[in-house]
């Protein structure tokens, strides 16, 4: 009997622990044939939070979203990816470089540091290493598709760049915040919203909250970036802004733009015409790409069945 006793109560253990992990773990939602979970949901927020200390201000909501949202980004992305590419991977000095970015931005000295640091926030360096993969993978994707379709006139930029160098050459910090509109969604009302977030918590958590930039996991920073370097749509609409002030919504192809600008500045120094004409060039394909990846990303996203449950 006491065999059958104590076989009945080990039973019972084990039916409590399944259904407790039951009850943890739902399915939240499916991509296609793909899920996510309750669990995977906790552990994206852990990894936004660990990043971007930040975002832990926000309510337990707000960051239960942007984790969803986040890991539904990156399911439809690693789908697209995986059409187009053998196996998700990169070279390891790029990988080790941008892994560094990471941590100097956190204040970080050392990779052993970091690692440490993870390892405090239930994290190891190869979910971290994974994410990275994926997002140079899908921006490797995104250049391949559109890399045809870059405009860049070499000799406007260079004229630009002389012209600054005898009268000084503006640059600005920048913050962003990207938007996009859903079918069932207004401009104005979806402006409005954002408007009143960062009117009651700030740009820096709104970016957070409705910015679909990469950027958004850095509070929208885009960083200095010199006039020329900007697209002339985006630079007429903030030329007559002065610093703490913010644009209106800046269309531009795939969605919206808004646009803080933390401080501004003249800059009247001796350049070297071609490594700024190389700079130049570089920041705007970057930003010409990143558009295209924000359409193409809309593109493919409208032929995902996504089912929340």
């Amino acid at each position: 009997m006491k065999t059958i006793k104590l076989i009945s109560i080990f039973i019972i253990l084990i039916l409590s622990k399944t259904q407790a992990n039951s009850i943890e773990n739902k399915i939240i939602l499916k991509i296609d044939n793909e899920i996510i979970t309750s669990l995977d949901i906790k552990k994206e927020a852990r990894y936004l939070i660990t990043l971007n200390p930040n975002t832990k201000n926000l309510s337990k909501d707000q960051i239960y979203l942007i984790s969803k949202n986040s890991l539904v980004r990156e399911k439809i992305k690693k789908k697209e990816i995986l059409k187009n590419f053998e196996i998700i991977n990169i070279e390891q000095d790029i990988l080790k470089e941008l892994i560094k970015n990471m941590f100097d931005k956190l204040n970080i000295n050392s990779r052993n540091e970091f690692i440490s640091y993870l390892n405090k926030n239930k994290l190891t360096i190869d979910h971290v290493e994974e994410k990275i993969k994926m997002e140079v993978m899908w921006n490797r994707l995104v250049y391949l598709k559109f890399k045809s379709k870059i405009k860049i006139n070499s000799e406007a930029i260079k004229k630009e760049i002389l012209k600054n160098q005898k009268t000084g050459s503006k640059k600005y910090f920048l913050q962003e915040i990207l938007f996009d509109i859903k079918k069932d969604e207004n401009i104005q009302k979806k402006n409005n919203l954002i408007q009143d977030s960062i009117n009651k918590q700030g740009f820096e958590k709104t970016a957070l909250l409705y910015s679909i930039s990469s950027t958004s996991q850095n509070n929208g920073n885009i960083g200095w970036i010199s006039a020329s370097s900007l697209n002339k749509n985006i630079y007429d609409k903030i030329k007559d802004l002065k610093a703490g002030e913010i644009s209106k919504p800046i269309t531009i192809p795939g969605g919206f733009l808004i646009l803080k600008i933390l401080e501004m500045k003249i800059v009247q120094e001796e350049i070297d015409v071609e490594k700024e004409l190389s700079k130049v060039i570089k920041n705007k394909t970057n930003s010409q790409l990143n558009q295209y990846s924000l359409i193409f990303y809309n593109k493919i996203k409208k032929d995902i069945q996504i089912d929340e449950l």
